[in-house]
């Protein structure tokens, strides 16, 4: 992780120079005709909910997780997880007293994983949270973690369920679920991901980069990722099962990268960077 930029509250969309305004304006017709008119992305009247939230790093606040269809969130308070059931209301504790702070969290299939700042890294079943797994995982922030299918298990294409990432320690994660036990993909600030094997958090194998990295992506696919750190370069690599490749180095904007994402066709992705563009 590095500094905030000086002016941190301005967000740009990207666009090259050279493109005419009527490729904007067509673009904002169609998305206006077939997306905006058929679903509703924002709530004119949001319900509020009071549950209990807290962020432990100044930069992590990616603090609740919404895994699924059902109508319940997860949230981080303190060194505790709730779970939420937003439409009965109620609130149960899924983790409670950690030995650590965590600053970020996935939920997806059976499992749930928090980070902490020191390397902290716990996992635990949902169907069973009494019997947690903790290790530290590194030696710096793991600043965002992601659960990937089995190798034997990968489909065609697939749809992820996401969440995010904290200073040397571990700071995002993102799970999604399958057939067979999944892997844990952990993004370190020592400059490494570590992909690891769940519930027993055994190294399976490690991608060493040039810079701390701060978030990666898997495509709904399976067969991609794309992995941002503290600079402004975005490594991609083809992934097959356990085994990744990396094919290029590409330059997003002028500054850090914080997180990045694939298209649902697996054939995009986009990055967002400190100094506020997406790209």
């Amino acid at each position: 992780m590095v500094a905030p930029p000086a002016n941190r509250n301005r967000y740009v969309l990207s666009r090259p120079t050279n493109a005419p305004d009527s490729v904007s304006d067509n673009a904002s017709k169609l998305c206006r005709g077939s997306i905006v008119d058929s679903y509703e992305f924002v709530k004119p009247e949001p319900q509020r909910h009071q549950q209990r939230t807290s962020w432990n790093h100044w930069q992590l606040r990616d603090v609740v997780v919404c895994p699924s269809t059902k109508p319940e969130l997860y949230s981080i308070y303190r060194c505790n997880v709730d779970r939420y059931d937003i439409s009965k209301h109620q609130s149960t504790r899924v983790l409670g007293d950690l030995e650590f702070d965590p600053v970020s969290m996935a939920v997806g299939g059976d499992f749930i994983v928090v980070g902490g700042q020191r390397a902290e890294l716990a996992v635990a079943r949902l169907s069973d949270p009494r019997t947690t797994t903790i290790v530290r995982s590194g030696g710096s922030i793991n600043n965002f973690v992601t659960l990937d299918r089995a190798p034997s298990a990968l489909p065609r294409r697939r749809f992820r369920d996401s969440a995010a990432f904290a200073d040397d320690g571990v700071t995002s994660l993102n799970i999604t679920s399958g057939l067979e036990l999944p892997r844990l993909l952990v993004c370190n600030n020592d400059h490494t991901v570590r992909l690891m094997s769940l519930p027993s958090l055994e190294l399976v194998t490690e991608l060493k980069f040039p810079t701390a990295v701060n978030y990666a992506a898997v495509s709904p696919d399976g067969t991609k990722m794309c992995v941002v750190g503290d600079t402004n370069e975005v490594f991609l690599f083809s992934k097959r099962g356990d085994t990744f490749e990396k094919i290029s180095v590409l330059t997003a904007s002028n500054d850090a990268s914080f997180s990045c994402d694939w298209s649902q066709s697996s054939e995009q992705f986009a990055v967002g960077s400190q100094d506020g563009y997406v790209t």
